[in-house]
């Protein structure tokens, strides 16, 4: 087995071209300056004669520069992809969903279930820079890479283990089972990148300063800093759309389009789902139904308020997915932006209440965005003694939530989707 990935090493040394076709995907923070990045989109086609396409996507895209590398046959020239990710959009180390490929295969079959990449360190000896190999999962036609060890150089070539069969159903571990016991090699086809160089900010700009990306490093890495300089635009103080005007209608709205809200129905929380939905701050379930008597978990409601505070701040809402637990990235950036703290929350999987819902909501944008409409809250179930205090008067005192008729707040209460949406409401009304 060992041997048939080796085989695609020579191949791929021959095939590190940089594709056509990408599109812009600006990406700006709130610094001096930004630096533009793309989504690069590229159907490859190299394996077309073995019976695989793959439409590879990679966001954050910076551009291509040579690179010399030392392997045991001599030096070898080779592209390498440069991306640059904004440290808000790492979790921790990790990078998830760095590569995506859409797989067809025509006339074989895919064996999903492996984590193959091809690693170049038996051929390779680098004089600057560890070598980290990206690690993925796929199914019979998607394959997704992540980093998962900060930003450095990477292998970005996943071993896609395929049958001549085209009704094989086997899984990888299955047919490497049986593959060993008949003394055979399975076949592997390779997707992706040979090399991917991932920044961030702080090792960009270490290189700026410094002309090399590690002080144990002495490869000057020729061109890096003519393609960073490029992508480099300085912000200006001040721009026409900041704050909460960056908040948008992101898709149409149309009555009765989730199966539990019908258009012949009238709910008092109708205008609220209708806003939430058009703004593309929630949405509706796989089997078209919105439930907005459910519960939300303290999860979801943080990916609620990261998307707030990431358009808030000039970007565009969203963050790359694939982490363990899934909900990780966004509590990790919560937490890097002040909206929470570690340890606010034992189980972001539990229904969220009432009172923890306002504490997100109350943090989700900077301190000072919500204006104060009315007094002090005086809630009668609402004291020294309840969790988050001081966020459910502020949200009071912003109009953005309200009590029950006979006074109280409840706060140990689950809280409904519905409910969620009101508050979502009215801070865009803000």
């Amino acid at each position: 087995m060992k041997r048939s990935i080796a085989l695609l090493l020579a191949v791929l040394l021959l095939l590190a071209a940089v594709p056509p076709g990408v599109y812009a995907d600006d990406a700006a923070e709130e610094v001096r300056y930004g630096y533009r990045t793309q989504t690069l989109q590229y159907t490859d086609k190299s394996n077309a004669a073995a019976g695989l396409t793959a439409a590879l996507s990679m966001p954050y895209y910076m551009g291509t520069v040579n690179a010399v590398l030392n392997t045991r046959l001599g030096e070898a020239e080779s592209k390498v992809m440069v991306l640059y990710v904004p440290d808000d959009k790492w979790d921790g180390d990790c990078l998830y969903g760095a590569l995506s490929a859409r797989l067809t295969p025509y006339g074989i079959s895919v064996l999903p279930g492996s984590d193959l990449v091809i690693g170049w360190k038996d051929m390779y000896t680098y004089g600057f820079l560890d070598m980290q190999g990206g690690l993925y999962s796929f199914d019979n036609d998607t394959m997704v890479m992540h980093f998962t060890a900060g930003p450095g150089l990477y292998t970005g070539v996943a071993a896609i283990p395929v049958s001549a069969d085209p009704g094989d159903e086997r899984t990888y571990e299955q047919a490497a089972r049986e593959a060993e016991a008949a003394e055979i090699e399975l076949d592997y086809l390779p997707v992706g990148y040979n090399f991917i160089l991932v920044l961030n900010d702080e090792m960009l700009q270490y290189f700026l300063e410094n002309g090399r990306l590690e002080k144990v490093s002495s490869y000057e890495w020729p061109g890096l800093k003519e393609l960073i300089e490029s992508a480099r635009y300085e912000i200006q103080p001040s721009k026409p759309e900041t704050g909460m005007a960056r908040f948008k209608i992101k898709r149409s709205y149309i009555r009765g389009q989730y199966l539990d809200m019908p258009y012949y129905m009238t709910n008092w929380f109708d205008e609220y789902v209708a806003k939430c939905t058009s703004y593309g701050l929630m949405g509706g379930y796989s089997n078209g139904t919105f439930q907005p008597g459910g519960s939300i978990t303290v999860g979801e409601c943080l990916v609620i308020a990261s998307n707030m505070r990431d358009i808030y701040n000039g970007g565009d809402g969203t963050f790359p997915a694939g982490g363990t637990p899934w909900y990780s990235m966004y509590v990790s950036y919560a937490t890097k932006q002040g909206i929470i703290e570690d340890d606010d929350f034992e189980d972001y999987s539990a229904p969220a209440t009432r009172a923890q819902v306002a504490h997100i909501f109350a943090n989700a944008l900077p301190s000072g965005v919500l204006k104060e409409v009315y007094g002090r809250a005086r809630f009668s179930d609402v004291n020294s003694r309840t969790p988050f205090r001081s966020d459910i008067n502020e949200l009071y005192k912003a109009g953005v939530i309200g009590g029950y008729e006979d006074g109280t707040f409840r706060p140990e209460n689950t809280i409904t989707r519905a409910e969620v949406c009101v508050m979502i409401s009215n801070i865009l009304g803000q």
